[in-house]
């Protein structure tokens, strides 16, 4: 099992290093179900956003990518939480002091769920690098999968979550 975690990070690493940021938009297949705990102890279920705007950011402490984007990302949070969005941050570290002082630093206010499914909820997700990115509609659907680094202040990235807090956007 060690040697798949450890085969499974130098690929990660490799297919980030060399891959430039993936995106597929328009999946529309329905966010498969998953139970993690925060880093206070308390259960989260993807069932219990459903009616909300879900981004997951999956990413580790030892990925310089994933580190980067957590600021923009904290701040998307603070931007939109009161509009029905809801940030859960996976982290694949399997400890809490590896995760804490970056979240510290980079003023994330967002729940970090601590990977403890493994391998099985990445290959869910199909996560094949960090950080990855998954954007579920209020409904439950995913919408877009990304992979790489995201500019969460980005008008594209924006554009897209107002379009998916208000519906009547995309009609005009």
């Amino acid at each position: 099992m060690k040697r798949v975690v450890v085969l499974f990070i130098i690929m990660s690493i490799l297919l980030v290093a060399v891959t430039p940021c993936y995106s597929e938009a328009q999946i529309q297949e329905e966010a498969p179900a998953f139970s993690l705990s925060d880093l206070q102890g308390v259960l989260h279920s993807i069932s219990d956003y459903r009616g909300k705007v879900v981004i997951i950011n999956f990413w580790a402490s030892w990925c310089p990518e994933c580190v980067e984007e957590l600021p923009s990302l904290a701040t998307l949070y603070e931007k939109y939480k009161v509009k029905g969005v809801v940030v859960l941050g996976i982290a694949t570290d399997r400890k809490r002091d590896s995760v804490d002082p970056l979240l510290k630093r980079a003023g994330v206010t967002y729940p970090i769920l601590l990977n403890t499914a493994g391998a099985a909820l990445l290959k869910q997700y199909r996560v094949i690098g960090l950080p990855s990115t998954v954007v579920i509609d209020r409904n439950g659907i995913i919408i877009e999968r990304s992979i790489g680094r995201t500019d969460f202040a980005s008008p594209a990235f924006t554009n897209k979550i107002e379009s998916l807090i208000d519906p009547a956007i995309n009609r005009r």
